[in-house]
């Protein structure tokens, strides 16, 4: 933080912060003593010490503070830089001249809320021992400072692992009376939204019927909520989050894109190496080359052949020609040449009639009375 950059004591939040070093202060108040300030802020040993005070304060502020423990003059103390402010005050504390009850007395609360980052502050007092006043002062300032709303603390608190939430938490700890006494300041009031109910029943009674756990995890949510936490703190878990959770999404990605992929191309080659043969596949198993489509019947030869006992014979160089199957339909017959091969008018002299025949007839023998057969 720079020197020249202080908390704003007219703020909320900074008010919040001097409220509660200030009643830390008190007897009732005191969950953190002064040896423990101490400690916190100005650790040290018999060989060093670390300084997280003293090098927030600008020299106008620290200089009165360091020359009235009489360890510096004032006109020393205003010049001295932060190392040697660092190295003059532990040789003070390693000798004694300036205890931990100095020390306190010496940095104010006001001192400290207006030049130390709030942060470490509401870490000090957040690790003590806070006890149900220590509590209650804070739920209350918070509200004071409208830091939450009655609503928010409703949807907030929560016991016994979440199974407890809102006006069921406060009731858990409410004696019969409590109940009646709560339930009857509702109803003269006619204020049934939260900040009625919350008001029916008051920040005493809630603190001193609500376990301590369940107030203190109020106090971290309204502190997260108002940002007096530290930045690391705050911004360490979303940044592992944000960088796990892309690192989870592309693993299960790749998997699929090269079973979908892979196969297409195969598929594709299959489908086109068959394309040209499919027709084939779906000619007659029976087929040969030799087969041929079946005669046509026509009435004028059924009726010849019927009076006349002619026999039909089908010379060899007038057979019809083989069956093309159809690349579309293969299943479907077309006899070849139904229009070439239509047979004549027959006349009186000629009364054979030549339609398609099978390769594998042969003519059967010629009678020997009829010599216009051939």
């Amino acid at each position: 933080m720079d020197k020249g950059a202080r908390n704003d004591l007219s703020a909320a939040v900074p008010k919040f912060c001097l409220a509660l070093e200030e009643y830390r202060r008190t007897p009732e108040g005191r969950v953190r003593t002064s040896q423990d300030l101490l400690a916190t802020f100005f650790p040290y040993d018999d060989k060093s010490c670390t300084d997280k005070v003293f090098k927030f304060l600008p020299n106008e502020v620290r200089g009165p503070i360091i020359a009235a423990w009489g360890i510096r003059g004032m006109k020393a103390a205003l010049r001295d830089s932060d190392d040697r402010v660092q190295q003059v005050v532990y040789d003070a504390v390693v000798a004694g001249d300036v205890d931990h009850q100095a020390f306190e007395d010496g940095l104010g609360a006001e001192t400290l809320v207006r030049w130390v980052p709030l942060s470490d502050l509401w870490s000090f007092w957040r690790q003590g021992k806070l006890s149900k006043q220590a509590i209650h002062k804070a739920i209350a300032t918070a509200y004071e400072l409208y830091l939450f709303d009655a609503r928010w603390f409703l949807e907030t608190i929560t016991a016994k692992g979440g199974s407890l939430k809102g006006t069921d938490v406060l009731a858990d700890g409410l004696t019969k009376d409590d109940l009646t006494q709560w339930v009857r300041r509702i109803h003269e009031t006619g204020d049934g939204t939260p900040k009625g109910i919350v008001a029916a029943l008051g920040w005493e009674k809630i603190v001193t019927k609500t376990a301590n756990d369940v107030l203190i995890a109020v106090l971290d949510a309204v502190v997260t909520k108002v940002g007096l936490v530290s930045a690391t703190a705050k911004d360490s878990s979303p940044r592992v989050s944000d960088v796990t959770a892309p690192k989870a999404e592309p693993k299960p990605e790749p998997p699929p894109a090269t079973a979908v992929i892979a196969p297409k191309p195969e598929k594709a080659g299959a489908q086109e190496k068959t394309a040209p043969t499919a027709p084939r596949t779906l000619e007659r198993p029976n087929d040969e080359p030799t087969w041929s489509v079946p005669p046509p019947v026509h009435d004028t030869g059924s009726a010849l052949s019927t009076e006349d006992g002619i026999q039909v014979v089908l010379d060899e160089e007038e057979e019809a020609p083989e069956k093309i199957p159809s690349p579309t339909s293969p299943n479907i017959e077309v006899p070849a040449h139904t229009t070439a091969t239509a047979p004549a008018p027959a006349d009186e002299d000629d009364t054979q009639v030549r339609p398609s025949l099978r390769r594998s007839e042969r003519p059967p023998a010629r009678p020997p009375g009829n010599p216009r057969s051939r």
